[in-house]
């Protein structure tokens, strides 16, 4: 039987310009989906996973886009190591997002 945890990585943060969430520890599991949902109206958002072996260098691992049509999108991520974490661009001064960011991990 495998464990899952789903852990809220943001909350409903206004951002207005590249955002990344802090270092998550995953290495006890096999995959992980990330959620990202936006509130409200926001621009075109690009999401990208990233992955590091010790929480300081970073690693592109997969992308998706969140388009301002749309309020939620996942992204699936495999074989990552141990540390995680989500980048977002796309917002901007005068086109912000408010956005929420879910990580759930199996392993």
């Amino acid at each position: 039987m495998q464990t899952t945890n789903t852990s809220v990585l943001t909350r409903r943060v206004r951002i207005s310009d590249e955002y990344a969430t802090l270092p998550y520890e995953a290495g006890w599991a096999i995959e992980g989906v990330f959620f990202i949902q936006a509130e409200g109206e926001h621009p075109d958002l690009t999401i990208t996973a990233e992955v590091s072996p010790d929480g300081i260098n970073w690693r592109m691992r997969a992308q998706a886009t969140l388009a301002a049509a749309e309020s939620l999108v996942d992204l699936p991520i495999d074989r990552f190591g141990n540390w995680l974490r989500l980048r977002v661009t796309g917002a901007t001064p005068e086109a912000t997002a408010r956005v929420l960011v879910h990580l759930n991990l199996k392993g």
